[in-house]
C-alpha cells in the first residue's frame, strides 16, 4: 500500500466488503475509527494505483475521495431514479458529479499531446464545419421518418401512453447532454456515457490534462465534435426512445394507460426495475440506434475494426483518424439502405428458418424483428420506385467510371448522384433510400432485357459496399496510384509533397475555412503547380484564391463554382447542371455504345508531342493554345453534331467523327504556332 501502516487485515477485508457492496456511505465514513479512516485511505490509493494506472499523491486521493461522496450524495438524493424525467435536476446534478469525477482521473492520465492533435484536433478540423452537421441532420430526418413509421407498420404500437412524459423525458435528455456530455437516450449502463459525440464519431481521443495541445483539444470537443456533430444526434435518439417506449409500454399493457405510464418510467430508468422495463428500455434504445445511424451493423463493425487496426499500427500518429475521420454514419447508411433495397427479406427468412429450426415461430420477439425486417424492405423499395419514376436515365450517375468520367466532369455531375431540376444531388441526401433507388437505377440504366434487370438491380446494390469509408479510400488511392504511375520520379515527388501539404491543411485549418473561400470565388480555380503545394494552400483561404488561375474544362470554358449557401450548406454533394447538346451527344453514344469517348486533357496528358509543343512555345504560350484547342474542338463538335448529314450516321461511324475532331482541332492549333512534331530519340522531355 502507498502509506507504510500497519492494518490488522480483518479490518481491510471488512472495509473492502462495504467498498464492494456499496455501504461505504458518507456517513458510514464519518463514523469509522482512526485507523479504519486511514485503512480506507490506503486502499483507495491502492485502487488508484494498481486500477486505473495513475500513481497518486494523499492529497489526489483525497480530491477523488471528495468527488467520490460528491456522486454518493446525488446518488442518495436520486435514488433509483436515475434517467427518470421526473427528477430533472437530481440526474443532472448525479451526472455533473460523475463528469467531474472522470475529467479528474483523466487529467492525471492524459493522452499524448501527438495523439490529441492527430486524433482529436486533426478528425475536428475535417468536421469544422456547416455542410457536415446539415448532412447529419438531414440524413438523421430521412431515416427517422422511415424508422418510426416502421416501428408503427410492424406492429410497435401507433397511439402512446404518456405524450407529455414523453416530452419530459426529450427535455431532460437534451439538458443532461448539454450540462454534462452524457447522451442517456441510448446508454445500455453507466459505463455507456456516448459523450463528446462518441456515438457518432466512434472512438475518440480525450484531452482532459495541462498543456496548450489539450487545450485546444477540449474546444475542438466542445465545438465540433459535442455540439455540431452530437448534439443534434442526441435531440433525435432522445426523441425516438421516448416514441418507442411511448407506443411500446401501451401495446405491452394492451392499452392499460395506467400500467403503461408506471412501465414508461420505469423503460426510461438506466437501470429499470422491473423485467418488462428493462425489455422496453433495451428496445427503445436499440430504436434509437437504428434511427441515428449508431447502431452496430456488419458494415459499421468492420470499418472501426479497420481504423482500429491502423491506428494501433501508426501509434500515436492515429493514421486511422486522418484517413478515415468519419466512418460510423456512412458505414450504417450503407447496411441499412442495403435492408430497404430487398435484403431485409432474405434476413427475414434466415430468421424463419433459424427459428423453425429452434422452434420459436410463436415467439413475439422472432415475429416482431421479422416484421420490422419485412417492413424496411416493403417501405424502401416502395419509396424508391416513386423517386426513380421521377427520373430519366440519363438523370443518374452510379459508381465511378473512368470511360464516362471526362464526360462526368463537363456535366458537373459527382458520381452516386441523381438530377433533380437543374441541380445535382448526392444519393447520401436519400438516407436509407439512396441503396434501393440506386438498385433501380442501375436496372433501368443498364439492364439490356428482362433477364439482365435483375442482375443489374443486384449489381446496384453491390455498388453501395464501394462507399464504405474503407473500401472509398481504397479506390481514391487506386485512382491516385493510376494516375502517378505515369510520372517522372520528379513529378511524383511533387505529387508527394502536394499530397502531404494538403492532408496537413485539412486537419490543422477548419474546413468552414475552405467552404468560405469557394463561397466568396466565383470560379473554380486551378490548383496545380506552386512550391511543396502552396496554390492547394492558397486555393483554402477566403479572397486569396482569387490570386489563382481559374480553372477551365477540356473546351477551355473557365468553370464556374456554386453560389455561396450551397457552398456552405452542402458543399460538393450538390452540384450545378452543366450538360450542353455537345455533351449530351457523346453521352449517348458512349453509352450505346459501352466505350470511352475522351478528349485530350492537356494538362494531364503523357503526350510528346503535346511535350515537344510545350518546350517550344513554352509555359505561357501552351497555356494560351491549350484554351484556343478547347474552343477549336467545341466549336468543331457543335457544328458537326448540328450537320443533317451526321444524325443519319450510325452511332459506329458517329463515333469515329466526335473522336477524329480531337486530333483535328489538336493539328489546327499545331499549325497556328507553326509546330510540327520532330522524331527525337534520345530526347527527354518533361510530362505534362
Amino acid at each position: 500500500m502507498a502509506e507504510n501502516i500497519c492494518i490488522p487485515p480483518q479490518i481491510v477485508a471488512k472495509l473492502k466488503e462495504q467498498l464492494a457492496s456499496g455501504d461505504m456511505t458518507p456517513d458510514a465514513v464519518a463514523k469509522l475509527l482512526p485507523e479504519e479512516k486511514a485503512a480506507l485511505k490506503s486502499i483507495l490509493e491502492e485502487f488508484v494505483t494498481d486500477k486505473l494506472g495513475i500513481s497518486v499523491s494523499k492529497s489526489e486521493v483525497e480530491a477523488i475521495r471528495v468527488r467520490a461522496e460528491k456522486i454518493d450524495v446525488a446518488q442518495q438524493k436520486l435514488g433509483d431514479d436515475l434517467g427518470n424525467p421526473t427528477k430533472v435536476q437530481e440526474n443532472i446534478d448525479f451526472f455533473k458529479a460523475k463528469r467531474e469525477m472522470e475529467n479528474y482521473l483523466l487529467s492525471h492520465d492524459p493522452a499524448p499531446k501527438l495523439r490529441v492533435l492527430t486524433g482529436t484536433i486533426g478528425r475536428g478540423m475535417m468536421l469544422a464545419s456547416v455542410k457536415s452537421p446539415i448532412l447529419n441532420i438531414g440524413s438523421n430526418l430521412e431515416a427517422g421518418f422511415t424508422e418510426a413509421l416502421a416501428r408503427r407498420l410492424s406492429g410497435g404500437g401507433v397511439k402512446g401512453a404518456d405524450n407529455k412524459l414523453a416530452i419530459d423525458y426529450l427535455k431532460m435528455a437534451n439538458k443532461v447532454y448539454q450540462e454534462t456530455g452524457y447522451d442517456i437516450s441510448r446508454m445500455t449502463d453507466l459505463k455507456d456515457s456516448g459523450s463528446m459525440g462518441e456515438r457518432v464519431l466512434g472512438q475518440t481521443v480525450h484531452s482532459q490534462g495541462a498543456g496548450a495541445t489539450r487545450k485546444v483539444g477540449r474546444v475542438v470537443e466542445d465545438i465540433v465534435f459535442k455540439q455540431l456533430m452530437g448534439a443534434p444526434d442526441v435531440a433525435f435518439s432522445s426523441a425516438h426512445f421516448a416514441d418507442s417506449v411511448n407506443t411500446g409500454a401501451l401495446k405491452m399493457t394492451k392499452g392499460d394507460k395506467a400500467a403503461a405510464k408506471e412501465l414508461m418510467t420505469d423503460a426510461m430508468r438506466i437501470q429499470p426495475t422491473t423485467p418488462e422495463g428493462e425489455i422496453l428500455r433495451a428496445q427503445g434504445v436499440l430504436d434509437a440506434q437504428v434511427a441515428t445511424w449508431t447502431n452496430d451493423t456488419w458494415a459499421s463493425k468492420f470499418s472501426e475494426a479497420t481504423r482500429k487496426v491502423i491506428n494501433d499500427l501508426s501509434g500515436d500518429l492515429r493514421a486511422g483518424d486522418y484517413l478515415l475521420p468519419f466512418i460510423k454514419t456512412p458505414s450504417n447508411v450503407v447496411a441499412t439502405g442495403l435492408d430497404y433495397a430487398g435484403l431485409g427479406v432474405l434476413k427475414a427468412l434466415g430468421k424463419t428458418y433459424k427459428a423453425f429450426k429452434t422452434g420459436e415461430l410463436k415467439n413475439p420477439e422472432y415475429i416482431r424483428s421479422i416484421s420490422k425486417d419485412l417492413v424496411r424492405s416493403g417501405l424502401g423499395v416502395a419509396g424508391a420506385v416513386v423517386i426513380a419514376g421521377t427520373l430519366g436515365k440519363d438523370d443518374f450517375v452510379g459508381a465511378y467510371d473512368p470511360k464516362r468520367s471526362q464526360i462526368e466532369a463537363l456535366r458537373n455531375s459527382n458520381t452516386n448522384s441523381i438530377r433533380v431540376g437543374d441541380k445535382w444531388i448526392s444519393t447520401d441526401w436519400l438516407g436509407p433510400l439512396s441503396v434501393p433507388v440506386t438498385a433501380i437505377m442501375y436496372a433501368r440504366k443498364y439492364g439490356k432485357d428482362t433477364k439482365d434487370k435483375p442482375l443489374q438491380y443486384l449489381y446496384g446494390m453491390g455498388s453501395a459496399v464501394t462507399k464504405l469509408p474503407v473500401i472509398q479510400e481504397i479506390a481514391d488511392t487506386y485512382k491516385t496510384y493510376q494516375y502517378n504511375k505515369v510520372q517522372t520520379a520528379e513529378e511524383l515527388g511533387d505529387s508527394l509533397a502536394e499530397y502531404v501539404v494538403g492532408e496537413a491543411k485539412s486537419r490543422l485549418v477548419p474546413s468552414i475555412v475552405s467552404d468560405v473561400a469557394k463561397a466568396v470565388d466565383p470560379q473554380v480555380r486551378d490548383t496545380s503547380g506552386g512550391t511543396l503545394g502552396s496554390n492547394k494552400i492558397k486555393a483554402g483561404i477566403p479572397f486569396v484564391s482569387k490570386t489563382l488561375p481559374a480553372k477551365t474544362d477540356v473546351f477551355g470554358t473557365p468553370i464556374k463554382g456554386e453560389n455561396a449557401i450551397s457552398d456552405i450548406l452542402f458543399g460538393a454533394r450538390v452540384k450545378t447542371d452543366k450538360e450542353t447538346a455537345v455533351v449530351k451527344e457523346v453521352a449517348r453514344v458512349s453509352d450505346t455504345l459501352d466505350t470511352g469517348v475522351t478528349f485530350t486533357d492537356w494538362s494531364k496528358s503523357s503526350s510528346k508531342t503535346l511535350a515537344q509543343f510545350k518546350e517550344k512555345v513554352g509555359e505561357a504560350k501552351f497555356e494560351e493554345a491549350k484554351v484556343k484547342y478547347g474552343q477549336e474542338l467545341k466549336a468543331s463538335l457543335e457544328k458537326a453534331i448540328a450537320d443533317p448529314r451526321y444524325k443519319n450516321l450510325k452511332d459506329e461511324d458517329k463515333l469515329k467523327i466526335l473522336n477524329d475532331k480531337d486530333q483535328q482541332a489538336m493539328n489546327k492549333i499545331f499549325t497556328q504556332y507553326g509546330f510540327k512534331y520532330k522524331t527525337l530519340p534520345n530526347a527527354k522531355l518533361p510530362k505534362i
